[in-house]
């Protein structure tokens, strides 16, 4: 179950690109389902036992541990174990969060998600040091998007940006490889983004979206990834995705016409892609929604 949403700008053109949640359940297995986006998360253990499975990599679950998952990495809470409910704090953010609208900011930061050694574990060492002052900025996060003070956006950001640094220094998670990307491409690039979230129900080309960056598809296309993890049409669908489940709750819209408002030609290709981000036909995602 997600609580309230707490939502945070970005500096750079007001879109909200970060957002704050808590999700809670009950003891009890859970089957496999894939579950993966396009922003990239750190969550915080708040209460509970349980076993994450990333991939084929399975992790037990205490209070106190951190999770990093990357876009479109596959993860899913398999059991939850004991007596208590299992409940976490959960940070999504876009990439372009860190590295658009100010040189302090840059895709480097983002490399523990984007450029991973052979010794990455999606659960920080309990063991680092490091690890309790991570859990520290994570509260901070949270204090400071909960009382929403002066400049409170600013504050999440900064405090955000030091965990990363953080997590760059005192963990081995990183490779030697570099993440440099000239940062007058990073408003061409989020120029693009903006155009495609203005314009998720048009029939989009890869051709047309470039031309908003000013830059042929194919560098257009690698620099995209290089910054976001993801390509251009996977952030396409998987936004596509996220608009559609707003309007899957209205009772006044059949599965054909949400596909159609979202940019999908047809309902087969929107089942397809449905599945694909959610584990979940567009179907069973509206009659869940509605029992619950």
């Amino acid at each position: 179950m997600d609580f309230e949403q707490i939502k945070i700008k970005s500096g750079d053109n007001g879109d909200c690109l970060l957002r704050i949640f808590y999700s809670e359940a009950l003891p009890k297995k859970r089957e496999w389902r894939e579950h993966h986006h396009t922003e990239l998360e750190i969550s915080l253990v708040k209460e509970g036992q349980g076993v994450y499975t990333v991939g084929a990599a399975q992790y037990t679950i205490s209070p106190g541990d951190v999770f990093l998952f990357g876009t479109h990495e596959e993860h899913y809470i398999t059991d939850i174990s004991g007596c208590e409910r299992l409940r976490l704090m959960n940070i999504h953010f876009e990439p372009r969060f860190i590295w658009a609208g100010s040189d302090l900011f840059d895709v480097k930061y983002l490399r523990i998600f984007f450029d991973r050694s052979d010794n990455f574990r999606n659960r920080l060492d309990r063991e680092n040091p490091a690890t309790p002052e991570i859990v520290r900025l994570l509260v901070e996060i949270e204090r400071e998007a909960a009382e929403r003070r002066e400049e409170y956006e600013l504050m999440v950001k900064i405090k955000l940006l030091s965990l990363l640094v953080l997590l760059l220094r005192e963990y081995d998670y990183v490779s030697d490889g570099t993440s440099y990307v000239e940062s007058a491409k990073y408003s061409q690039i989020s120029g693009a983004m903006k155009y495609i979230d203005e314009n998720l129900a048009e029939p989009l080309t890869l051709d047309e979206i470039a031309a908003k960056a000013n830059l042929n598809k194919t560098y257009f296309t690698t620099l995209f990834k290089k910054l976001n993890g993801v390509t251009p049409w996977e952030y396409l669908t998987a936004r596509r995705i996220e608009k559609s489940y707003a309007l899957l709750t209205r009772r006044d819209m059949n599965i054909l016409e949400v596909a159609n408002s979202c940019g999908f030609n047809n309902a087969s290709n929107f089942n397809r892609a449905f599945r694909k981000v959610t584990g979940m036909t567009p179907s069973e995602y509206r009659t869940r929604n509605n029992r619950s």
